[in-house]
């Protein structure tokens, strides 16, 4: 196989994988409105043109699989078998099928499918279903007027009886020469290959799994090069500064070789701005909206819901705000939890949802937008909501707290996040196993944000995910501990304060407090926290940090605060990559390095190794002692 068919497979899978994501949203669609006719054509000709492309790079036995899918759709498209729920099913799982088929010739070209059971599986529904609407026919049409009118309808059952197979292209002649919205055949047949981004994962609801049969290193492919859709106008724009980079950069040159320094200067300031619009412009590539990942949950709650005996339906809002396409392919598993633990827990039965006044049919919203230069994320279901009670009797149950323990509602809200935590009696294929919402949390915090809940006893539930927009550059904090500086992420800082002296105290059985406007916050040294050894400032001395993104807020106590800026995130080497509480590190403008702090996971570890937890804040009338200078 020579590099040119190489680079036309992995082209064509590249693009298939884009057109089968874009396909399942089409099933649904389908399912919704039966009656549309434009989008079943669109499906079968989707549907052909995929056969057809996969044959002319070589991938055969997918074209046949394809071709018998067709030959499904074809009957669909001429109205010989009924498009309902049945129907969009068996779509829907040979779409995951395909995807999955194609991410296995993605990773060997030689892949090998067995798709005989799926095949036969369309077969028998075309001829169950096609029998069971030729019965309705003859029923409805059992007493002809005349003769003449019986033979006419002999006449017109006939045709569709000896349609066996989908005919070859040629035979479509409108269809096969009509513009097409798909760009596999297009690119084919300029021998050029566009770049479009490959889907993030969805969540597999077929009990067939594409798996390769057999798999040879000599087919094995390269991983192909992820690739993303760009606006032609961004791509102007950072050409366009580019452009005047390269001249500035020469200007910098001549004037290297003269004494006029207040030239230099204003040509070194143009040059920031410039490359401060690059680096903008540079990012801004990277964004990508979050509505393909938002369409692939409608499957999620038509699965789950349907599974239930449910009905369910899903709003979508804010589909084309846009995140990090890091950023947003790592949400993608958090958000499927959350969305089926809305669908089973959250919105209740028919028969429950009438008792309360409310439509039979629950809701569930998955909203985006931007807020405070982060990216929220809403999941609010309309069902019964979280009933704190509940929640802490099963954690009792479970012993994830003592029976003895008080929790307000909100700590009890926030069980639902501790590991092994579920409020079924029984364990299902969609949950009861107590890890899908730990595993939400854990992702989330991965990525660097948080996440709220919202809920009121009878009526809502709402997840709200805060999530930085990229991983890439953080406006960042440049502070001093013990002489060595440290970046602390400008998200995680609600604001610095320099103590009084007055305001810092020492509770017996809880530590050291800081007194900050009649509410009192855990304090702690960043040198403790990082076990740095040297002689700590005093404490009036020092700059306190105050901290909001956890439940319960708390205080940093700092030497000095150097300045802000933006910096770019370089990961830790493999020998560092398992320290807690440091995200990763910066080059700061001298050149030097700086570890960035993730102060959060510093505190969670300053407490599992045998300081006193700082689960409650001190009360109003707690004895106090002040702090030694």
């Amino acid at each position: 196989m020579d590099d040119f068919e190489k680079e036309l497979k992995a082209g064509f899978l590249e693009e298939a994988a884009q057109l089968l994501s874009e396909t399942e949203q089409t099933f649904l669609q389908l399912e919704s409105n039966p009656e549309d006719r434009t989008t079943v054509e669109k499906i079968f000709r989707l549907a052909h043109n995929l056969k057809g492309s996969a044959n002319a790079v070589g991938f055969s036995q997918l074209g046949e699989f394809t071709h018998e899918l067709e030959s499904y759709l074809l009957k669909l498209k001429d109205g010989r078998l009924p498009i309902d729920r049945g129907a969009v099913d068996i779509l829907l799982r040979s779409n995951d099928f395909l995807v999955s088929w194609v991410s296995a010739l993605q990773t060997n070209f030689e892949a090998k499918v067995d798709f005989a059971a799926l095949a036969s599986e369309l077969k028998a529904q075309e001829e169950r279903r096609a029998s069971a609407v030729d019965d309705s026919a003859h029923a409805a049409d059992a007493a002809p007027a005349n003769e003449s009118e019986t033979e006419t309808e002999a006449e017109a059952v006939q045709p569709q009886e000896q349609v066996s197979e989908v005919p070859s292209a040629d035979a479509f002649g409108d269809e096969s020469s009509a513009p097409t919205e798909d760009p596999i055949a297009e690119a084919l047949a300029k021998a050029t290959l566009s770049s479009l981004p490959a889907p993030p994962p969805s969540a597999p609801s077929a009990p067939v799994s594409a798996k390769p049969a057999s798999a040879t290193n000599s087919g094995a492919a390269n991983a192909p090069e992820e690739s993303i859709r760009i606006g032609l106008g961004r791509l102007e724009k950072l050409l366009n500064f580019v452009g005047e980079m390269v001249i500035l950069h020469s200007v910098l040159n001549e004037q290297s070789l003269s004494d006029d320094k207040l030239l230099l200067r204003k040509t070194i300031h143009q040059l920031g701005k410039v490359t401060k619009e690059v680096q903008e412009l540079s990012m801004g590539l990277r964004m990508i909206p979050v509505r393909q990942t938002f369409q692939k949950m409608q499957r999620i709650v038509r699965d789950t819901s349907s599974a239930l005996g449910k009905q369910v339906n899903l709003i979508l809002a804010g589909e084309d705000t846009e995140l990090d396409k890091t950023v947003l392919e790592s949400i993608g598993d958090p958000l499927v939890h959350l969305i089926r633990n809305a669908v089973d827990h959250g919105v209740e039965g028919a028969d429950l949802r009438r008792e309360r006044g409310k439509p039979a049919a629950g809701e569930v919203r998955l909203s985006a937008y931007h807020q405070s230069g982060s990216l929220m994320i809403e999941i609010k279901d309309d069902g019964g909501g979280l009933d704190p009670a509940k929640l802490r009797a099963k954690a009792v149950e479970k012993g994830i707290v003592p029976a003895n323990r008080a929790l307000s509602d909100q700590e009890a809200y926030q069980l639902i996040f501790a590991s092994g935590f579920s409020t079924k009696a029984q364990t299902t294929d969609i949950s009861g196993r107590g890890v899908g919402m730990d595993v939400v949390r854990t992702n989330i915090e991965r990525l660097k944000g948080d996440i709220h809940i919202e809920t009121e006893l009878g009526k809502f539930t709402c997840f709200k995910i805060r999530l930085p927009l990229t991983l890439a550059i953080i406006d960042g904090m440049v502070v001093t501990a013990e002489n060595a500086r440290y970046v602390i992420p400008l998200a995680h800082v609600h604001e610095s304060v320099r103590p009084a002296k007055e305001d810092l105290h020492f509770v017996t059985g809880m530590g050291d407090v800081f007194s900050l406007r009649g509410e009192n916050l855990p304090l702690y040294r960043l040198s403790g926290l990082l076990g740095t050894k040297g002689t700590p400032r005093p404490a009036p001395d020092c700059i306190a940090i105050v901290v909001r993104t956890l439940k319960h807020p708390f205080a940093i106590l700092v030497d000095d605060i150097l300045n802000q800026t933006q910096v770019v995130i370089k990961k830790l080497g493999a020998e560092h990559s398992r320290l807690v509480g440091f995200s990763g590190s910066a080059i700061l403008g001298d050149g030097k390095p700086a570890l960035i702090l993730e102060l959060p996971e510093l505190l969670a570890k300053q407490n599992r190794t045998g300081a006193a937890p700082r689960e409650t804040a001190p009360r109003e009338n707690a004895p106090k002692e002040r702090i030694a200078a």
